[in-house]
């Protein structure tokens, strides 16, 4: 940013919003966070124009480019954003999690900042965040996906990543046999009812019906005690001080998801999986049950080749992914 020209990245997810600044090399420079407010598509521009204006205000100018909330600075936002979209016209066609439908975002913010917002699949951003610099820098062809509140995948081939159409990636909206869960989509089974953070605390409930679980006194007799809802990370908690039903669920949450990159693999042939999002925090809890499953499935050869790898960056990928493309774009339309 030795030109102190600024480009912020976005990544709005279903439970958290970050917005951040990064230099040309993808080292992100300031960042702000805050609880994702989903009460419809205008409360939450407002949220990012406000996020926008206090990295602009007082982040940047903290992180040493005082001249940051000078007019002309802010060149363009990126945006990345889970769910169905019109890349092209900047609208999100449906997001279930953050209840949007056909809401222009990229129209509606860009009129609140004064410059061009560009938005697209918060995955295809987080993917391109991890090319440039995560786990999957330097590598030929990357398969990253991330479970986190929801659950979606893009490929990173030679420091790209592949646009496919507008719906690409979003694995976690294909059924599994035998899931008969609803899906904040509309139908029932979807892998994200499973894989996801949502889907590994509706597992553990499930499961501690019927199983001894340290859970149950953790949360007896419903989901909440003293007002604290169970979360994946719980969930992750027990799983370490060895609790059946835990394990049950990261080895079925695991397999699940193994399952279904297996095929994907198959297509791809690729050198590396990252595996990212909140839900990553498990680690090999995850990992190690995914890994088997993809070994089971596919063909020896792929299996030997392919890297399972947790991503560098839980969180900031999408950042810094958003910004880059933001970058890149008014480089391109300069």
């Amino acid at each position: 940013m030795a030109d102190e020209a600024v480009h912020v990245g976005i990544d709005v997810g279903g439970t958290n919003v970050a917005a951040g600044a990064a230099d040309a090399e993808g080292r992100l420079i300031a960042a702000v966070r805050q609880r994702t407010e989903t009460a419809g598509g205008e409360t939450l521009v407002r949220q990012l124009s406000e996020m926008v204006r206090e990295l602009l205000t007082v982040r940047l100018p903290e992180a040493g480019f005082p001249h940051a909330a000078e007019s002309g600075a802010l060149r363009a936002v990126g945006v990345g954003i889970p769910g169905f979209l019109d890349v092209r016209r900047g609208v999100v066609r449906h997001a279930a999690n953050l209840r949007l439908r056909d809401f222009p975002l990229a129209e509606r913010l860009g009129a609140m900042l004064g410059v061009p917002v560009m938005l697209d699949n918060d995955v295809r951003m987080y993917a391109y965040g991890e090319a440039a610099a995560g786990a999957a820098a330097g590598c030929g062809t990357a398969l990253v996906v991330a479970v986190g509140t929801g659950l979606a995948c893009a490929v990173v081939h030679r420091g790209r990543v592949l646009q496919g159409g507008d719906l690409a990636g979003e694995i976690g909206h294909v059924k599994v046999e035998g899931n008969r869960y609803a899906c904040g989509c509309g139908m029932r089974g979807c892998l994200e009812t499973l894989a996801s953070a949502g889907g590994i605390v509706r597992q553990a409930q499930a499961l501690m019906r019927r199983k001894r679980s340290v859970l149950a006194e953790w949360f007896p007799g419903r989901p909440q005690d003293e007002g604290r809802t169970m979360t994946a990370e719980d969930v992750a908690r027990a799983a370490d001080l060895g609790d059946a039903v835990a394990a049950e669920v990261f080895e079925r949450t695991g397999q699940a998801l193994g399952s279904a990159l297996a095929v994907a693999a198959a297509l791809l042939d690729p050198d590396v999986i990252v595996i990212g999002g909140g839900v990553s925090r498990a680690g090999e809890r995850l990992l190690s049950p995914l890994r088997r499953a993809l070994q089971d499935r596919v063909h020896p050869l792929c299996a030997e080749k392919v890297k399972v790898t947790a991503a560098r960056w839980t969180d900031e990928a999408g950042v810094i992914g958003s910004a880059l493309a933001a970058r890149a774009r008014g480089e391109h339309t300069a």
